[in-house]
């Protein structure tokens, strides 16, 4: 039974690999440009993977996956207090940690480079709700974004939103809406709310 769930566990992740690895090709012809973006892809897997080990492969705190995500990104140049995240710690089952830990990744990464961590004055809200429907109840998430450089609608979908798009709908049955208002990136992430278990 232990073979047969480590096996399962090293599919998830070798197709997790897979996809990381297949996107930034598509995305990139310079090889320096798709090593970076693997390795940080890779690093954030990396980093949900800890925490789920600590975690003994049960479940995962949503603050505690956020924390994990955004760890790199929050401790330098006063970031951490220009963050602000309300929300229970409600529990994620191991594929939503690990899909949630990278779409984490990506928008840090982006608001980093262009958005509210690129300058000195821009912050980032993150909160969550529970919203009952006729399916089920869904786990809404905003991350927002404000005071940054004025944002404009890419011209073209980026290797970034597409790895959130891509982790959230297909793994988890969710949608994800990027709104690039020019005061601050709005992502309204929409998923069922993932049961602890169901790995």
């Amino acid at each position: 039974m232990l073979i047969d769930e480590l096996n399962h566990r090293v599919k998830n992740m070798l197709a997790t690999v897979q996809s990381i690895v297949w996107q930034a090709s598509r995305a990139n012809s310079d090889p320096k440009v798709i090593r970076e973006a693997v390795e940080s892809r890779l690093f954030a897997l990396s980093r949900s993977h800890n925490l789920l080990t600590r975690e003994n492969w049960h479940s995962a705190g949503l603050l505690d996956v956020l924390h994990d995500a955004l760890e790199p990104f929050g401790v330098t140049d006063g970031r951490a207090e220009r963050l602000v995240i309300t929300g229970e710690n409600i529990r994620l089952s191991t594929r939503a940690a690990l899909a949630l830990g990278i779409a984490f990744n990506e928008l840090a990464t982006n608001a980093v480079k262009y958005g509210a961590f690129s300058n000195d004055k821009g912050s980032i809200r993150i909160d969550w709700t529970i919203e009952p429907t006729s399916e089920g109840r869904r786990l809404v998430l905003s991350w927002q974004e404000k005071d940054g450089p004025k944002v404009t609608s890419p011209l073209r979908k980026g290797f970034g939103s597409r790895v959130i798009e891509r982790g959230l709908t297909h793994e988890l049955e969710g949608t994800v809406q990027l709104d690039y208002r020019p005061d601050g990136l709005i992502c309204t992430m929409n998923i069922p709310v993932p049961e602890a278990r169901d790995g």
